[in-house]
């Protein structure tokens, strides 16, 4: 294999990099985590509002029962001195009814909200329970796709690798002046630096080449370029 032959060799080992790379950079199923994680994100945290918001409920509950017994024991006490004989006075007594009344009333209050803070809480389990069902699901299907997207990514990297290898075995024969020649040009071309002549044609610009320019291509002994658009003519029949 002559010189020229390696560097069109050469480029197909640097396109099939590039491909790989390319593939490992925009793989379908790394789309699929990233949607995946952004919603589970989003239901964590609507979960720790919910969670904080159920703390918050049963702390009320809690607190409106302590309210309302310590309103059961003064009604308790009112009513005793009012119904026991203990207070014979009317004005004292037409007091003491109209405490009652108003502790009453407080009472009945705080079993409103008892039941209301109850129900808001029943509410509230229910929707954590949905959320952590719904995180339990969507990060089992994560830890699937995360699986996938590793065995994917370890199989291009090990085609990376080998593909690195068989460069820089081949990039090893070349000499040193044409390999840096053909790196710029790379860079000048978008990628393709070699191309193949079939029937005197170019394969980059797809101009018909010169006669003198096919034959001074044909042995692949020498650098020989395009008049047209400059790449290095690899002929190949």
């Amino acid at each position: 294999m002559t010189e020229i032959q390696s560097l069109l060799e050469l480029q197909g080992l640097d396109m099939q990099r590039l491909e790989l790379e390319k593939t490992l950079a925009g793989l379908p199923v790394q789309k699929e985590i990233d949607d995946l994680e952004a919603a589970l994100a989003v239901l964590r945290a609507s979960l720790d509002t919910t969670n904080a918001g159920l703390a918050r409920a049963r702390k009320n509950q809690k607190e409106a029962e302590w309210s309302l017994k310590d309103i059961a024991a003064a009604i308790e006490t009112v009513s005793t001195k009012l119904y026991g004989g203990a207070v014979t006075n009317p004005r004292e007594i037409e007091g003491m009814q109209g405490k009652l009344r108003m502790l009453e009333a407080n009472k009945t209050r705080l079993e409103d909200q008892i039941i209301s803070h109850m129900e808001e809480i029943e509410t509230l389990e229910s929707q954590a329970q949905a959320a952590s069902a719904e995180i339990t699901e969507k990060s089992s299907r994560l830890e699937g796709l995360e699986s996938v997207r590793d065995a994917r990514v370890s199989e291009i990297t090990c085609r990376m690798s080998e593909n690195a290898e068989k460069r820089d075995n081949l990039a090893s024969t070349i000499p040193g002046s044409l390999l840096a020649k053909y790196e710029q040009l790379l860079k000048d071309k978008g990628g393709l630096a070699v191309v193949p002549v079939r029937g005197g044609i170019c394969g980059g610009c797809h101009v018909a080449l010169p006669t003198f320019l096919v034959t001074l291509a044909r042995p692949n002994d020498s650098v020989v370029r395009c008049e047209s658009c400059g790449r290095i003519l690899c002929w190949v029949g």
